[in-house]
């Protein structure tokens, strides 16, 4: 063996001993529990910790649920009105404190305060819209209906719970998307803007025929990561309507979590997790597929 070959194998083995502690950790937390769990949604494992291989009777189970079909009904839903509304508020504020608020300083601080729900933890995030929303007359929101319309109080997390849950999603979905619309935006040169002008283009017609185009690599981008992430996270849903009044705000996600830790039956929980993950794979090419398409329409012709 030659000495450079020799190096060569060294440095890559002091390599993988400073990369160890993290891959041992990544196999740990996510590749083993990934891996138990596709073993266990093929048993039916439950409290007694017994392993008894079910083959596909818990995916069987699952599509001969009534309530599936009410789950896959609330997830499409819950996110297919949540990113349309989510990008729809990204693309208003990022023009509105990029392009019409051309005071970086004022831009900046009307984003910051978009930034508060996002960096509030899920948990006290939660609890303040449970407050908010109180039945009782001491609760916010019925304050506010008394004192102005003199109203009586509402039970809203039991009448709008779905109304309520995508709202509280949409406020911390918001900031994200505008921090990166707005990056795109000023990344627009300001030629294009006064050559619009010139013409006797009107704001509208800038939005539409420069400042839409230019985005639409991002807008795909967020497209995909904002569907991954309302497809797997449950968490304020959880806390806020717990998926109730009965199964009203039930999400595949929420279902899975109740299966396997309201109910321990850990094989069928591990069974939906699966699905979940079949489905979000479906939707991460296609979404993908669609970002590479709008790339290429964006990039320059030689």
């Amino acid at each position: 063996m030659t000495e450079k070959k020799r190096n060569h194998i060294r440095r890559n083995l002091q390599a993988y001993g400073f990369l160890s502690p993290f891959l041992i950790l990544v196999s740990l937390l996510y590749i083993l529990p990934a891996i138990l769990t596709i073993i266990m949604a093929f048993t039916d494992l439950d409290s007694a910790f017994i392993w008894e291989f079910v083959g596909l009777k818990n995916f069987k189970r699952i599509f001969k649920d009534p309530n599936t079909i009410v789950i896959i009904k609330n997830t499409f839903l819950y996110v297919g009105i949540t990113i349309i509304f989510t990008i729809c508020l990204q693309l208003f504020f990022s023009t509105l404190t990029t392009y019409f608020i051309r005071d970086e300083k004022k831009g900046s601080f009307f984003k910051a305060l978009l930034m508060i729900p996002m960096i509030t933890p899920t948990v006290v995030y939660s609890v303040l819209w449970i407050w908010f929303f109180d039945a009782s007359e001491t609760g916010a929101a019925n304050q506010l209906l008394h004192g102005v319309f003199g109203l009586g109080p509402v039970n809203w997390i039991a009448d709008y719970p779905f109304q309520i849950v995508i709202f509280a999603q949409l406020l911390t979905s918001v900031a994200y998307g505008t921090t990166i619309y707005s990056s795109a935006i000023k990344s627009i040169p300001e030629n294009q803007f006064k050559a619009a002008r010139v013409d006797g283009a009107g704001e509208l017609e800038i939005f539409k025929h420069i400042i839409l185009p230019n985005l639409k690599p991002h807008i795909s981008f967020i497209l995909l990561w904002e569907s991954l992430g309302l497809l797997t996270n449950y968490t304020a849903i959880l806390l806020i309507t717990d998926g109730g009044p009965g199964i009203k705000t039930e999400v595949w996600a929420l279902s899975a979590y109740h299966k396997a830790f309201g109910q321990l039956e850990y094989g069928y929980g591990s069974a939906i997790s699966l699905l979940l993950i079949f489905v979000v794979a479906v939707i991460m090419c296609l979404l993908l597929a669609m970002s590479d398409k709008s790339k290429k329409e964006v990039a320059p012709r030689e």
